[in-house]
């Protein structure tokens, strides 16, 4: 199968053979592999397949919960929105969309990867009005299971009181990293999970990896964080009442240092 072949073939692979707790045909999962490549295909994203899947599988295995509920914190152009629809659909799960769909606020940031190459996130880039992500998810997606939130983040994220399963954060900007694990991460509900796809940048990996950020701002002991240093996607498992995270191994997709 083409989808099949590149460098997400194992992730294909993967989330195709994966154990879930409600029924997922295999027909059912091609038919998700199929739609996530035509959007791809179609609007412009900053992820690849392999990460978007790891998202699908982790959102998957918490399927049938009550009230399960998935959030993305940036949206761009509506491309992983539409994503991560059809997984909310499949799942029967509520994907809350949070983006001040204005691009990137002003900011003095600048950045290097972990790949050596510098970068700066320059105001209004990335930018996907409402009316635009809302286009999108009708065309590729499922708009019966979305609730969009706009404004910045300092601005909208304290309203945000539900709990929370799976959070997917594609921010950018260190200072919209530490806004979200402060008024997310503790509504992550156990067994949650939170990602990054900023985990390539070196200020945000400075920020995770310090364990005075995670008690001070986030309120926390600072919890496994899975890629850290090592991949974009970074994985981030919710702590129970203990300060643990959850047991149990974790998604068959999570890339490893």
């Amino acid at each position: 199968m083409r989808f099949a072949i590149g460098r997400d073939r194992r992730a294909i692979l993967a989330f195709l053979r994966a154990n879930y707790p409600i029924p997922v045909p295999l027909g059912t999962r091609l038919d998700l592999v199929r739609r996530f490549l035509r959007i791809t295909n179609h609007v412009r994203t900053y992820h690849t397949q392999a990460e978007m899947l790891a998202v699908a599988d982790r959102v998957l295995r918490l399927a049938g919960r009550p009230d399960l509920t998935v959030l993305e914190a940036g949206a761009g152009k509506g491309g992983g929105t539409a994503k991560l629809s059809l997984v909310a659909r499949l799942a029967g799960a509520r994907l809350v969309v949070c983006d001040s769909f204005q691009g990137m606020p002003a900011n003095a940031e600048r950045h290097e990867n972990i790949y050596g190459r510098s970068t700066e996130f320059r105001e209004g880039a990335f930018r996907g009005t409402l009316s635009l992500v809302r286009r999108t998810v009708r065309r590729f997606g499922a708009p019966d299971v979305c609730d969009f939130v706009k404004g910045w983040f300092a601005d909208t994220l304290p309203g945000v009181t539900r709990p929370l399963d799976v959070v997917l954060l594609d921010v950018d900007l260190v200072e919209s990293t530490r806004t979200c694990m402060q008024w997310l991460y503790p509504l992550l509900r156990a067994g949650g999970v939170l990602f990054s796809q900023d985990g390539h940048l070196r200020a945000t990996i400075a920020l995770l990896g310090d364990a005075r950020f995670w008690s001070d701002d986030v309120g926390v002991a600072m919890p496994e964080i899975r890629g850290l240093g090592c991949a974009k996607l970074v994985e981030i498992p919710a702590q129970d009442e203990s300060g643990r995270g959850p047991d149990g191994p974790p998604p068959v997709l999570v890339t490893r240092c």
